[in-house]
């Protein structure tokens, strides 16, 4: 029905109807400037080259002819013409056939009205291209009453002169010598004259445009002597003020009233002011279309924008042709996306009559979101009333799309794409508030994955990297929706948990999630089994603000890890006790070697067979004067975190050489003694060398010292571990494996790994008795160690039953309470003086 209504209201208004037939879309010099066309004075249409029909016609052709618009459709331009200038109609049609591009004039001619009336037409047309058709544009100039009035100067010269007085154009006329013999106003005043009789006698020599009377006396000579006429010929003339200005020019020979040439005819339309409205148009049409930003241009149609123009960026931006706007309401564009606060702002502008900026989320043809900046400015016609809008459409998706980019990366982890730090803060200040409103629990989880330093340096980073992404989306998936993992950084994660009525916390909740990150995963050829440790804080039990249930569900995670990793922990007021307690080691640790408070303690070693000592293990000792005793379990783990153990383990090497020497002095029995080596003091730079520092400055023989590494210092950065080891070898020192079978071991390394000694870790041998499976750890490792050329020893040996099974397994040496706890260096002399 619109459409109906749309094809009605054009017919009335003398425009073509759209959307079927021919005349489905309108060229795009109609489309923009169609009201010029239908609006304008002079009587105007478009016809078909081809078939001579008229495609098109304007209000003031239907009111000067009589006829309909759709009349005018169903002619030709044969049927406005009497037949007695069909003749000239096809010669001039021939004529101009092979001229289609350049714009053509053709003369007067007779055209009749729809009564018949037979009227005199100046007609100048131009070639265009029209629905498709080659066509061309005419505008039609009644000129009769023009050639009533050239007629009637023979009967009546004071009429004569009055009307060329009020004509608007230039109006003059000359003999058979081209002097002037008279002239209208008009023409006086362009002529720098005061009066029009001041033109008399002269020529163009002695007017303002002398400069081109050679070729303007020419032309009019070429008139005068053959009678034929030039017409609508534009030209370039000096005006009174010194400018150039454009004119169309007409020269017609002027007849006697015997018949005989007398002298010529001439009119000048100044159409300066015309030329240039038409080259701002073409410039402003050329801008319009190599504008970068789309632009459209709407008029309001029954309280709808409607579209009547659009450019070609607009086409590139949206996807829509200008077939496929024009006549839509520019809100298509939204499609179902309506909420949004740059249309009411849009609305307000439109009902405002007032220009805004604004930014709409838009969707193109084949459906795809672009984010648009939309810029409107009403279009006022002279009366100050809005005849149209102009919008101008600045796709900003690139800008908006990079903006959301740096919101995601400054809230959320580049690596797993979960929320970083700043926004779990956010969120769980939001859940707080939310939870003191309506007394709920919530629970902040923090989660570290265990041995993820020792898989990352050994495997390589991009394996530890794709572990981090795979436990981030198993933590996702194991969390319902409304609550949150975020990534605190390195192997690191924490937990936001929200009660839910039907689907309280339980200690089983969280168990779930510790279940699906251990679950066996593979990463490209590698498949590990990774454990993590988790420590859990309670709103509001453990604290009512953010950072108390952060730092409380950390030091739980602390309580986790100590407990031999792999655990879940909830936070206690006793674990805050353990907080105080390594502060306490800590700050007291800071001076405790300048201060000599440290002394080393001795275990022996005694080989199986014999039953002799073969070797003590040096135990590093915390003799404070406030603490007493401190155990090794109190303080070691904070000097490793703090660094301090460097300084420390530096410290206890020189002294056991030191001790070494002093009992081979002593005359007691030289047996090597063990120095415990951490992780982070191997990986020292200098380490190899302090070693030597500690030999060449005690004094000890290479062979009487052994250093006892972790598989944890073995596994990280192999190759430059095997070389430190290479050079401690060369020097004739002996090496063994703690504790082993409890880390992260490769088979394919420690055949490559130049040690002397493979020590059961203690866990092992206290269970292997009553735990067959232990036992059968326990005689893996005797038999891989002897096919390795290695020899055992057996930590934590308790009872003579161990002892028993160990001899029969062939353990080479045990070392344990059955033989001696750890004691100090005047114990240690005396059990070394026995074996003397």
């Amino acid at each position: 029905m619109k459409g109906q209504y749309r094809a009605a209201a054009n017919r009335r208004k003398g425009l073509p109807v759209y959307g079927r037939g021919p005349h489905a879309a309108a060229p795009r010099i109609l489309t923009r400037f169609g009201d010029l066309f239908q609006d304008h004075p002079q009587p105007m249409w478009i016809y078909d080259v081809d078939t001579l029909r008229f495609l098109r016609v304007n209000a003031a052709a239907c009111r000067h002819y009589g006829y309909t618009t759709d009349e005018f459709l169903h002619m030709t331009i044969r049927d406005i013409r009497p037949r007695d200038e069909h003749a000239r109609l096809e010669a001039d049609l021939a004529a101009t056939a092979g001229e289609q591009k350049m714009p053509q004039s053709s003369g007067v001619w007779t055209h009749l009205k729809r009564d018949g009336t037979p009227i005199a037409v100046r007609i100048s047309s131009h070639a265009v291209t029209y629905l498709g058709h080659r066509a061309r544009l005419v505008f039609a100039l009644d000129v009769t009453a023009q050639q009533a009035t050239e007629r009637a100067l023979y009967r009546s010269e004071q009429l004569y002169r009055s009307l060329i007085d009020t004509m608007p154009h230039q109006v003059y006329w000359k003999d058979l010598d081209l002097h002037y013999v008279g002239c209208n106003r008009v023409f006086a005043e362009a002529a720098g004259l005061d009066e029009p009789q001041e033109v008399v006698g002269k020529s163009d020599e002695n007017l303002i445009w002398r400069r081109q009377a050679q070729r303007m006396a020419a032309e009019d000579r070429i008139v005068v002597d053959t009678g034929h006429p030039l017409l609508d010929r534009e030209d370039t003339l000096t005006g009174p003020d010194g400018k150039q200005r454009r004119y169309l020019v007409n020269k017609l020979p002027l007849y006697g009233p015997e018949g005989a040439i007398i002298g010529m005819l001439g009119t000048l339309e100044d159409i300066t002011s015309r030329r240039k409205a038409e080259e701002t148009l073409r410039l402003q049409s050329r801008a319009l279309d190599a504008s970068v930003n789309a632009i459209v241009i709407t008029r309001q149609v029954n309280r709808q924008d409607v579209i009547v123009y659009a450019n070609p960026a607009f086409a590139r931006i949206s996807g829509y042709e200008l077939a496929d706007v024009v006549g839509q309401d520019c809100r298509f564009l939204q499609a179902d996306d309506r909420d949004q606060e740059g249309l009411y702002l849009l609305r307000d502008a439109l009902q405002t009559n007032r220009e805004a900026t604004v930014v709409l989320r838009n969707y193109r043809k084949d459906g795809t979101l672009f984010w648009n900046q939309l810029h409107i400015a009403p279009v006022l016609d002279s009366g100050g009333k809005v005849t149209h809008w102009v919008g101008v459409i600045n796709d900003i998706t690139d800008t908006m799309r990079y903006q959301q980019d740096l919101e995601h990366q400054s809230t959320h982890d580049a690596l797993t794409g979960l929320p970083n730090r700043n926004l779990f803060r956010d969120r769980l200040d939001q859940a707080i508030s939310y939870a003191a409103r309506y007394r709920n629990q919530l629970w902040v989880v923090v989660l570290d994955l265990d041995n993820f330093k020792l898989i990352n340096d050994t495997l390589g980073h991009a394996v530890g990297d794709s572990l981090l992404q795979t436990v981030g989306e198993r933590l996702r998936a194991a969390l319902r929706d409304s609550d949150t993992v975020a990534r605190l950084g390195g192997d690191e994660f924490i937990l936001l948990l929200l009660d839910q009525p039907g689907g309280g916390l339980s200690q089983r909740t969280v168990q779930t999630i510790l279940e699906a990150v251990s679950a066996p995963m593979r990463l490209g050829a590698h498949d590990l089994a990774l454990t993590c440790s988790m420590g859990v804080a309670v709103y509001p039990r453990d604290g009512e603000t953010g950072s108390s249930l952060f730092k409380h569900a950390d030091i739980a995670l602390y309580r986790a890890k100590d407990g031999g990793r792999n655990q879940l922990q909830f936070y206690t007021e006793e674990m805050n006790d353990r907080v105080t307690e390594r502060t306490l080691i800590e700050g007291h640790l800071r001076h405790a070697l300048v201060r000599n408070e440290f002394l080393l303690y001795f275990q022996p070693r005694v080989d199986c067979v014999s039953g002799r000592v073969v070797g003590l293990e040096a135990l590093l000792r915390w003799q404070h004067p406030e603490l007493g005793l401190v155990s090794p379990v109190r303080f070691v783990s904070v000097a490793e975190e703090t660094g301090r153990i460097v300084e420390i383990g530096e410290w206890v090497l020189k002294t056991a050489c030191l001790q070494a020497v002093a009992w081979q002095q002593a005359g007691l029995a030289p047996v090597p003694v063990a120095v415990n080596v951490s992780a982070r003091q191997f990986r020292h730079a200098a380490f190899v060398q302090e070693v030597k520092d500690a030999l060449e400055v005690s004094g000890l023989e290479p062979r009487y010292l052994e250093l006892e590494l972790t598989e944890s210092v073995m596994m990280h950065n192999v190759d430059v571990v095997i070389a430190a080891m290479s050079q401690l070898k060369e020097m004739g020192i002996c090496l063994s494996i703690d504790d082993f079978g409890t880390g992260y071991s490769s088979l394919n390394y420690l055949r490559r790994f130049p040690i002397d000694y493979l020590k059961i870790d203690q866990s092992f041998v206290r269970d292997m008795l009553d735990d067959p499976p232990g036992a059968a750890i326990v005689r893996s490792i005797i038999a891989l160690g002897h096919s390795l050329a290695f020899r055992i020893i057996a930590e934590g040996v308790e009872t003579p039953e161990q002892l028993a099974y160990l001899k029969e397994e062939g353990c080479d040496e045990i070392q344990g309470f059955l033989c001696s706890r750890p004691v100090p260096e005047r114990e240690a002399a005396v059990l070394l003086g026995s074996e003397r």
